[in-house]
C-alpha cells in the first residue's frame, strides 16, 4: 500500500525539500503523500490567535520560538489562517499581512519543519457554501501562486473543519473546485483535505477524493471524550461548559482510542490515502494529570498507525507552551515527545 522510501532515499528527499538551517531555499522536488506524513512526525498548531497578524511588533512570536519548536523535537507546524479578514474590497490578500506570512514560513524553513499552510476561516464557511467557495478560490489562487516556488516542505490544507452548510454533498462539491485552483500552479504538491462535520473520522466514508490525484493527505481531528476535553470551555454547548473535575485513564479510555483510530486506518488502507491528524488536546480546565495521560494515549496511537499528528495549540489554549513564563508547559511536551531534550533544560 504506502510506499516507504528507505535509508538515504528518504533522506534525499527530504533533503531537496526542506530548507536549510540557514534557510537557503531548495527547489520543490516531487515527494509522495505517504512519504511526507512519514517525514512529518509530531508537529503542533501555531499563531492563530496572535496579535502578529494585525500588529507584528505586538506579536509573541519570534525567530526563537521556531528555534525552539524544533529543537524540542517537533517537525510540523500547522500554521493557522484566517485569510477572509484580510482581503480587501477587490478581493487581494493585504500585501503586509502577506509579508507577515511570509516571514513565517521562512522561519519554518530556517529551522527545517514542515509548513503547513492552514485555512481556518472554518466559522464563516459554515454559514453561507456560495460566498465560501468564492472567498476560498479566490485566497488559493493567491496563495497557491505566491508559494509555487517553496520546497514540498510547504503544505496547503484548504480548509480546517467543513461543517453546518458543507456537510455531506455540499464539501464534496466545493473542494474540488478549490484543489483545481491550487492544481494550476502545484500540480503535484501535496494538499491536505479532511471530511465534514468538524473533520470528523466518521465522515470519512463520505469523503469522495479524486481518485487519480494522489498528491492528497486525508486529515482528521480528534477530541473524544468530547466532555473529557473540552470540559468548562466557554465556546462548547451549555452543558459541556458547565463540566468540571470529569477524568480520563481508565484502560477501557485508553483502549477506545487505539479502536477509534484502527477504524481511521483500517479506511486510510483501503483507499491507499496518508493520514495526518490534524488536531488534538484536551482542554486546561481539565486536570493536568489527566491531560497527561490522554495526551499521550493519543499521540502515541498516532504512531502506531502511522498517523501525523499536530498538537492544538502551541499557545493560546490547550497549550504546550507559555508565553508569559516564556517557557514549555513540560508534562504536555513530554507527553508528546517523551524524548525531548527540552524537558532536561
Amino acid at each position: 500500500m504506502f510506499r516507504r522510501l528507505a535509508g538515504m532515499a528518504v533522506a534525499l528527499a527530504l533533503a531537496t525539500g526542506a530548507s536549510s538551517a540557514a534557510g537557503q531555499s531548495k527547489p520543490f522536488v516531487d515527494i509522495s503523500a505517504a512519504d511526507q506524513v512519514a517525514a512529518m512526525g509530531p508537529g503542533v498548531n501555531i499563531i492563530g490567535y496572535d496579535p502578529y497578524w494585525q500588529d507584528g511588533g505586538k506579536g509573541n512570536y519570534k525567530e526563537a520560538h521556531f528555534k525552539a519548536i524544533h529543537d524540542a523535537g517537533f517537525k510540523t507546524i500547522r500554521v493557522v489562517l484566517y485569510t477572509f479578514k484580510h482581503m480587501g474590497p477587490d478581493g487581494r490578500l493585504a500585501p503586509v499581512w502577506l509579508k507577515k506570512l511570509d516571514w513565517v514560513v521562512e522561519m519554518g524553513k530556517k529551522y527545517n519543519l514542515t509548513v503547513i499552510l492552514d485555512e481556518h476561516d472554518f466559522d464563516a464557511c459554515s454559514k453561507d457554501a456560495n460566498i465560501c467557495g468564492a472567498n476560498l478560490r479566490n485566497v488559493w489562487s493567491q496563495l497557491a501562486t505566491r508559494y509555487a516556488n517553496e520546497p514540498n516542505s510547504v503544505i496547503f490544507e484548504l480548509l480546517n473543519e467543513p461543517h453546518d452548510t458543507l456537510n455531506g454533498a455540499a464539501w464534496n462539491a466545493l473542494f474540488p473546485q478549490v484543489l483545481a485552483v491550487v492544481r494550476a500552479s502545484n500540480p503535484t504538491r501535496n494538499v491536505i483535505i479532511g471530511p465534514t462535520h468538524w473533520n470528523s473520522r466518521n465522515d470519512l466514508d463520505d469523503l469522495k477524493l479524486p481518485e487519480a490525484d494522489r498528491h492528497i493527505i486525508v486529515t482528521f481531528h480528534y477530541y473524544d471524550p468530547f466532555r473529557f476535553t473540552h470540559q468548562g470551555a466557554s465556546w462548547a454547548p451549555p452543558e459541556i461548559t458547565a463540566l468540571r473535575d470529569i477524568p480520563f485513564g481508565t484502560p477501557a479510555e485508553i483502549a477506545q482510542i487505539g479502536k477509534d483510530f484502527d477504524a481511521v486506518k483500517a479506511w486510510s488502507v483501503k483507499h491507499d490515502r496518508p493520514i495526518l491528524l490534524g488536531e488534538f488536546g484536551a482542554y486546561d480546565k481539565a486536570a493536568m494529570a489527566d491531560r497527561v495521560v490522554w495526551t499521550n494515549a493519543v499521540a502515541r496511537a498516532a504512531e502506531a498507525h502511522g498517523f501525523a499528528f499536530a498538537y492544538w495549540q502551541f499557545s493560546s489554549d490547550f497549550i504546550v507552551y507559555d508565553f508569559k513564563k516564556q517557557q514549555w508547559v513540560k508534562p504536555i511536551l513530554n507527553a508528546l515527545i517523551p524524548n525531548t531534550t527540552a524537558n532536561k533544560e
